[in-house]
């Protein structure tokens, strides 16, 4: 049997491993649980990870798109304009795609870093050395 278990308890250290030192229990209401339980099993199936795979491939593909182009932005005003932006970012990830078929021994994305993350590898780097 587990030790009974509050703030300040004696053995409180043997009960929980959280950072706060507490722990929260959350319950929701039966029918919200339910579709949950239903949800998490139905994700379980075959036919589930077939259509799944489909739109995870999409996803990604999106993704790329406004990694590479910056995409989540317009860059002009009016609708023409910002047309002809997502025709040549869609464009530009064609491109890419292309040369990672066409050159498999390479690697063909790389993400972008920001200035703070090389600065805090830089500051690493200095501190082991």
């Amino acid at each position: 049997m587990r030790p009974a278990c509050w703030a300040g308890a004696p053995v409180q250290d043997k009960c929980t491993i959280s950072a706060r030192g507490t722990r929260i229990l959350s319950l929701r209401p039966k029918e919200l649980h339910e579709t949950l339980t239903d949800a998490r099993a139905e994700q379980a199936t075959k036919t589930w990870k077939t259509k799944y795979a489909l739109r995870a491939g999409i996803e990604g593909t999106i993704n790329q798109a406004l990694d590479v182009t910056g995409l989540r932005r317009a860059r002009y005003r009016g609708l023409p304009k910002v047309r002809l932006q997502h025709a040549f970012s869609a464009t530009a990830v064609n491109v890419i795609r292309l040369d990672a078929h066409w050159n498999p021994g390479q690697p063909s994305f790389t993400p972008r870093t920001s200035r703070l993350t090389r600065l805090s590898h830089q500051l690493a780097a200095r501190t082991r050395n």
